[in-house]
């Protein structure tokens, strides 16, 4: 099986944040706090495969510990406030997506600000 490039994994990445915008200023804020998950999710898989780490399938939680671990801790590659930021988003994705609970918009449009703010930082490493 062929591995994607990072950048075209950062691709899909841009997709789900321009997605995570849309639904917040839609005020849809259960499908604004899914997709800022994914695109985080998917931003730190392209950072991780630009690092060598390529798989063909990511578990969540096996995602967030080698991004922290590699590449916030081990290689200080990015900010340790990244590795919140996937935390706090898998959180929040998963009370929008599983809970019957309405997330505060604030938190949802500080949470698509951070994938936004996640996606451009990586894209900037994978370009240099």
């Amino acid at each position: 099986m062929a591995y994607w490039k990072p950048r075209e994994i950062l691709e899909r990445a841009k997709e789900f944040g321009q997605y995570a915008e849309l639904a917040a200023q839609n005020d849809a804020l259960n499908a604004a706090a899914i997709c800022s998950y994914a695109a985080l999710f998917w931003a730190a898989r392209a950072a991780l495969a630009y690092e060598g780490f390529s798989q063909s399938t990511w578990e969540h939680g096996e995602l967030r510990s080698k991004f922290t671990h590699e590449l916030i801790q081990g290689r200080k590659r990015y900010q340790r406030q990244f590795g919140t930021w996937l935390v706090n988003a898998y959180s929040l994705r998963n009370a929008a997506q599983y809970q019957l609970v309405i997330p505060k918009s604030k938190e949802v449009k500080r949470m698509v600000h951070h994938a936004k703010e996640a996606i451009k930082k990586i894209e900037e490493a994978i370009n240099q």
